[in-house]
């Protein structure tokens, strides 16, 4: 009886730790390369995330299909509320799936080539 109990706590503890492992997992993963963008204009740093974003992240990131209710949502970025400096750019990214929309902070940093997803909020 020992022994079982023993064992169940053991496989409880370890789901739980994968679970976690899963979840950091998923996190790191928002940073990607992408090839330098300098000299971008705020209106192509729009296009640069949102294409990104449907064509290169939605469809890797299961927990966000999941949230959103589908793997083809609308993003939308506006020109406007993007703020960058030295091709450093901020871009608040709107996406709208058929469960929820969520919006994304998204780093794009042209000099080094990368681009930084926040989680869904």
């Amino acid at each position: 009886m020992k022994k079982t109990v023993f064992t169940l706590t053991a496989m409880m503890m370890a789901l739980g730790s994968m679970a976690v492992s899963a979840q950091n997992h998923d996190q790191e993963q928002r940073t990607a390369k992408l090839p330098t963008c300098v000299g971008l204009t705020q209106a192509k740093v729009a296009t640069q995330v949102k294409r990104d974003f449907l064509q290169n992240r939605i469809v890797r990131w299961e927990s966000d299909k999941k949230l959103l209710g589908t793997a083809t949502p609308v993003a939308w970025v506006s020109p406007d509320d993007i703020n960058g400096k030295d091709d450093i750019w901020e871009v608040p990214l709107t996406v709208r799936g058929t469960k929820a929309n969520k919006s994304y902070d998204v780093v794009l940093n042209c000099v080094e080539g990368t681009i930084t997803y926040s989680l869904p909020q």
